[in-house]
């Protein structure tokens, strides 16, 4: 009777905690309340004002209004060019007679080609004679990447995007087959691009969210709200005379990413430089990361582990750069300020406009004894200095 007695108590100890524990579980998943309290959670957190999920994008255009000599140097970096129409003044590619992509697994070739100034496509298939056997030819929509390493191409059936089987890389200077088509990968014109990928080479799309890969509207390239979030709040502050001197303040208005702590300051950056198996928390989107916010309360992003010093992803800049010996030293450093990726990056000016002089004076402010020539090497691992082809 004992053993049994206490077999009942342990059954309804049990059962009270799972009681009690699905009562808490229902109520955490009111969405109301769980947003309510995420909102209260991201204000605490930061001083910046334009988190809040009530706060809407403008978009590019309403900065320029103020912002000219700002607007006009982004539009020169790769980030200001990430994405655009097809048209010849985007195209990095050459069109000299050279640019035919030969996929040997398929046995299938592509030949990007212009009319006026729209870009075409022709898949084709030759027999032992060199008799073309098959062929289709698919209009280009858009051209993504800045060229500065690689543009990519992709074309729209009713507002569903797809990428085409053809890159062009900028460093080699030759046409090929996109990242992840090669060794019998090619999937021809049925890839589709989806949200995950727009919303880190564009500025926030109008996509339907009931698709994989429809979007009513498309950006020309990242934005200014990317790095700033939503400047709505900041535009009406403005508009109603309500200017801050930020010589001697904070505008609180907008996310200046240089006054925030240093680990939010590179999730900034992480958001789109940390390549990896990007997993969303419960009920968030790749829409839900504002700049200001932790990023690893949108996502959390998985990554390969490499033992080698020169075997690395190619678009994960961020965590090569925090292999670095100079970002170890210098986080809890207390002489120099932490290292993140706009020490040596501005964000507004374009890397091909910037001199060497720029970066080794950068490095100088801690190496001052170091040579010129072996300062930019400190920073990186041997990863970092191999020639690379990130999509952009």
């Amino acid at each position: 009777m004992k053993g049994a007695k206490a077999g009942y108590i342990v059954f309804y100890t049990i059962g009270l905690i799972t009681m009690v524990a699905i009562g808490l579980r229902c109520g955490s998943n009111d969405p109301q309340k769980t947003q309510q309290s995420e909102n209260q959670q991201i204000e605490r957190a930061s001083q910046f004002k334009n988190l809040h999920d009530t706060i809407d994008y403008v978009g590019m255009q309403k900065c320029r209004q103020c912002h000219e000599d700002k607007y006009q140097s982004f539009k020169k970096t790769g980030m200001g060019q990430s994405f655009d129409t097809a048209h010849k003044a985007k195209s990095a590619g050459r069109f000299d007679g050279h640019q035919l992509v030969y996929d040997s697994f398929k046995n299938l070739y592509y030949e990007p080609f212009w009319k006026e100034d729209d870009l075409y496509v022709k898949e084709f298939k030759l027999n032992g004679q060199g008799d073309t056997t098959f062929k289709r030819v698919e209009q280009i929509d858009y051209i993504i990447g800045s060229g500065q390493h690689t543009n990519s191409h992709m074309y729209a059936v009713n507002g569903y995007i797809y990428q085409a089987p053809f890159t062009f890389y900028t460093q080699e200077e030759q046409w090929d087959l996109p990242p992840g088509y090669e060794l019998g990968n090619n999937s021809r014109f049925t890839r589709p691009i989806g949200i995950e990928c727009m919303s880190c080479h564009n500025a926030y799309p109008d996509f339907e969210s009931s698709s994989k890969n429809k979007f009513s509207h498309l950006p020309s390239g990242i934005d200014c709200e990317r790095c700033h979030g939503p400047g709505e709040l900041h535009v009406k502050e403005k508009q109603a005379g309500n200017i801050v001197d930020i010589e001697n303040g904070t505008d609180h208005t907008i996310v200046n990413p240089s006054k925030l702590p240093n680990q939010l300051k590179n999730d900034v950056c992480q958001r789109c430089h940390l390549q990896g198996n990007a997993v969303l928390k419960e009920g968030k989107s790749f829409f839900d990361f504002k700049p200001g916010m932790n990023l690893s309360t949108v996502m959390d992003v998985f990554r390969p582990v490499y033992k080698k010093e020169d075997a690395f992803i190619m678009a994960s800049h961020s965590e090569r750069l925090q292999q670095s010996k100079c970002f170890k030293s210098t986080q809890d450093h207390q002489t120099f300020e932490p290292l993140n990726c706009i020490t040596c990056h501005n964000p507004h000016k374009s890397v091909e406009s910037t001199s060497s002089q720029y970066f080794n004076k950068t490095c100088q402010s801690c190496h001052k004894e170091e040579k010129e020539d072996e300062l930019v090497k400190c920073a990186k691992p041997l990863s970092e200095r191999i020639s690379i082809n990130d999509n952009n």
